[in-house]
């Protein structure tokens, strides 16, 4: 034998003669054979939430659709009033369009994390890659909504900072004192 020492049986060669296949009537194309099914099984369900818990699930979904269309429409409405206040006050119309920006991202990942959440509940033992996909959407909103705060709160502190100088400089009026404009007049 060919066989090197402890590698155990090796599997039978190829038969020397083909297989007969089945004989074609003349002038007929030839019949094809069913494909055998080899590839890979379907993955094995994955976890499934209860039924209770499905439903709060199907509950959170539809309010947060509702309130992510809503962002949608309100961002498109500031959007229309942007583009024709550009012709009026151009200064306001620019606003409204940057405005429009952060209303229509919160409706858009507001409305895909409502669908992932929809998903959980109308599909089967796929739970967690769909909670994953609503995660996502979340995390975008809520890194949005954090950077959107820090900026007013550092507009704020600006804001406070700029009318204390405007008002020990004398600028801006003491409350119930003789405050004076005359700064502004010369």
């Amino acid at each position: 034998m060919d066989q090197p020492t402890g590698t155990g049986p090796q599997p039978p060669a190829q038969p020397p003669h083909p297989t007969p296949q089945p004989q074609q009537p003349p002038g007929q194309p030839p019949q094809q054979q069913p494909a055998p099914q080899a590839g890979p099984k379907p993955p094995p369900l994955g976890y499934e939430f209860t039924p209770p818990q499905n439903e709060n699930i199907r509950r959170l979904s539809s309010k947060m659709k509702f309130v992510g269309i809503f962002y949608i429409v309100a961002a498109v409405l500031f959007g229309t009033l942007g583009v024709a206040a550009l012709f009026v006050m151009p200064l306001a119309g620019i606003i409204y369009i940057i405005a429009m920006i952060p209303e229509l991202l919160i409706g858009i990942w507001t409305t895909k994390a409502a669908s992932s959440f929809r998903m959980i509940v109308d599909t089967k033992g796929h739970d967690i890659p769909h909670l994953m996909n609503a995660v996502v959407s979340l995390r975008k909103l809520y890194t949005l909504q954090y950077w959107l705060l820090i900026i007013a709160l550092m507009l704020i502190v600006v804001s406070i900072a700029v009318v204390v100088v405007l008002w020990m400089s004398g600028m801006l009026p003491m409350p119930g004192g003789s405050g004076t404009y005359t700064l502004l007049a010369q």
